[in-house]
């Protein structure tokens, strides 16, 4: 762990100790605190964004710094205090006489939070918020690329919460594989290739991560849709952030019939897109490489990188097709119907989001289900990340885990079931092991099994049995 002071490990864990046994409503004060003084210091957020990943001040706006008030106010507030609350369970009071049980949601200890450039502040909140109300503490190794942002970050954390709940570890791979050494549960978000890595050396110690890895999303849309809303949505989704979006449009499949008005209009609106350059020459390289693979396979172009390019006639086996580009390159390719448009997009091995585009709502529900893709939106797209109570998750190499809401609380917490039992008396599956015990089994079967008046009948037979059962258990106990 030479990229990681043991000493910061050990601090890191010593206030998660303590930090878990405030209450939870003391630790949702700190939480809403945080986010008055995020909100506070949106202009610095901004700046700094803006200047380590070269994005507009207005994708930087709406992205990094105002969806995250609604984080802090949603998990400091019942909603989120809500995701922790104990569930007591129901339990049979025939099979299971005098007994309760709850399960309750216990901190994993330390997160270790390893994140990507292309969203440098919130993508790093929406794990360090949640995982902070649970009791856990956080070990942040923000991209190398944005170092300036995760520090802003430990910052504003550190005018709250007590010395050594939050730790920003600055650096590359060294500081990446500390990080998951040194954590109880990791949650990484960037490249497929990396997340296989963190994967392997998660397994080797045995510990759980979650893993958002990239995608290649599609929208489909249908011959009814409002063209006007789709072509604006669409281009938006596939060049915000110059297109470095997880879920960003990269791909769209419309129908034949109104497959020629909606080309041009997305023409006219990407040629009038503002779209700043990429964040990274390494990133300017893979799209570089993807736009030229495809016109040397005879794709055409509307517009020239580095700002966003409509390409059509693509063939199905280019790269920009296939793999992701995370930059402002749209292929749009025709399909006979929405159908075959939904099949095209599941043909991917990638499965993050998808966008399906139709006045028809209650079709598009239907088709929805057989979407593969952990978010599905209808007349919408790419910005459901930024609600706190909607899960997002993928499919295939697009990882596995959940972000947001109450199913990304069960991945920062552990369930522990606590049982009473109030009932003096010996349980029926207890010794001895007799034939009385093998018949209250099979009158327990039967009495599981029947319905109506049957059932009723079964149950006066199966409580005889109980009590017949358990003056047998007294003799035996008393040596008789």
């Amino acid at each position: 762990m030479s990229a990681l002071d043991p000493e910061l490990v050990a601090q890191a864990r010593a206030s998660q100790a303590a930090w878990a046994r405030q209450p939870l409503a003391r630790r949702a004060e700190h939480i809403r605190a945080l986010g008055k003084v995020f909100a506070r210091r949106g202009d610095e957020v901004a700046e700094v964004v803006v200047a380590e990943t070269k994005k507009s001040a207005g994708d930087a706006w709406f992205a990094d710094v105002l969806p995250n008030l609604e984080l802090f106010d949603w998990w400091g507030g019942a909603a989120g205090q809500a995701t922790l609350a104990p569930e007591p369970q129901a339990m049979s009071r025939l099979k299971l006489p005098k007994k309760r049980a709850t399960i309750y949601y216990e901190p994993r200890g330390v997160i270790g939070l390893i994140t990507p450039w292309n969203y440098p502040a919130a993508l790093p909140l929406r794990t360090m918020v949640p995982a902070l109300l649970a009791g856990n503490a956080v070990l942040l190794k923000p991209s190398e690329v944005t170092p300036r942002t995760g520090a802003l970050l430990g910052e504003i954390f550190a005018e709250v919460l007590p010395a050594g709940l939050v730790t920003v570890v600055q650096g590359a791979r060294e500081a990446g594989e500390a990080v998951v050494d040194a954590a109880d549960h990791v949650v990484f978000v960037g490249s497929v290739a990396t997340g296989r890595k963190v994967a392997v050396r998660c397994a080797e110690q045995l510990k759980t991560v979650s893993l958002e890895l990239g995608g290649k999303d599609a929208a489909v849309v249908f011959a009814d849709a409002d063209l006007e809303r789709a072509a604006h949505g669409v281009v938006w989704g596939a060049v915000s952030n110059s297109g470095q979006n997880c879920a960003s449009v990269e791909r769209v499949y419309v129908e034949q019939a109104v497959y020629e008005p909606f080309l041009a209009r997305v023409r006219d609106l990407a040629a009038r897109a503002g779209v700043a350059p990429v964040a990274t020459d390494a990133q300017d390289a893979i799209v570089r490489r993807h736009l030229d693979d495809a016109v040397a396979r005879g794709a055409k172009t509307s517009g020239a990188y580095p700002g966003a390019v409509v390409l059509t006639d693509v063939p199905a086996d280019a790269e920009v097709l296939n793999d992701e580009t995370f930059g402002p390159l749209l292929p749009v390719t025709p399909v006979p119907d929405a159908a075959a448009g939904i099949a095209a997009a599941n043909a991917s091995r990638y499965g993050l989001t998808m966008s399906l585009w139709t006045r028809d709502l209650d079709r598009a529900e239907r088709l929805a289900q057989d979407a593969r893709a952990g978010v599905v939106t209808v007349n919408n797209v790419a910005f459901t990340g930024a609600l706190p109570f909607a899960p997002w998750s993928g499919r295939g190499e697009s990882g596995h885990g959940v972000t947001n809401g109450h199913l990304a609380m069960r991945e920062l917490t552990q369930p522990k079931l606590v049982l009473v039992d109030e009932n003096d008396a010996p349980e029926a599956w207890w010794h001895p092991m007799s034939e009385q015990a093998v018949q209250l089994a099979r009158d327990t079967v039967g009495w599981l099994a029947a319905t109506g008046l049957d059932k009723l009948g079964r149950t006066v037979g199966v409580l005889r049995g109980m009590k017949q059962r358990v003056a047998e258990q007294k003799r035996w106990l008393a040596g008789k």
